[in-house]
């Protein structure tokens, strides 16, 4: 349990002094009870494997959703990309070329077998 610093959270300490009033008396029962209370809630939820394993599940989860869709995103630019840049003018003059090469070249050694 984290101890804070404000009057109404700070876990009470010892007993109320010998001449308290009634209603301070009572004060002082009522916030060791809220003491006690949360005492009890932090140590059960210490305790309660399952539901640290869910909240662990769930954030490992939402952790993989969040990579999924920003590799979702990067493929999708990467496509985008590789899309523009096939078919660019100077690109298709290349492949074009290439293509005619090629052809030249096969063209070449299939004369000199035959």
């Amino acid at each position: 349990m984290s101890t804070t610093t404000t009057r109404t959270n700070a876990p009470t300490t010892g007993e109320p002094s010998k001449d308290a009033t009634p209603e301070e008396i009572e004060k002082h029962i009522e916030q060791t009870r809220a003491d006690l209370g949360r005492t009890v809630e932090a140590l059960q939820h210490k305790l309660d494997v399952r539901s640290q394993a869910r909240e662990r599940l769930s954030a490992v989860r939402d952790r993989a959703g969040s990579l999924a869709g920003s590799a979702r995103d990067r493929a999708g630019s990467m496509a985008s990309s590789a899309k523009d840049v096939a078919t660019r003018p100077a690109t298709m003059i290349a492949a074009g070329a290439t293509v005619v090469v090629g052809a030249v070249v096969g063209a070449v050694a299939w004369k000199r077998r035959h």
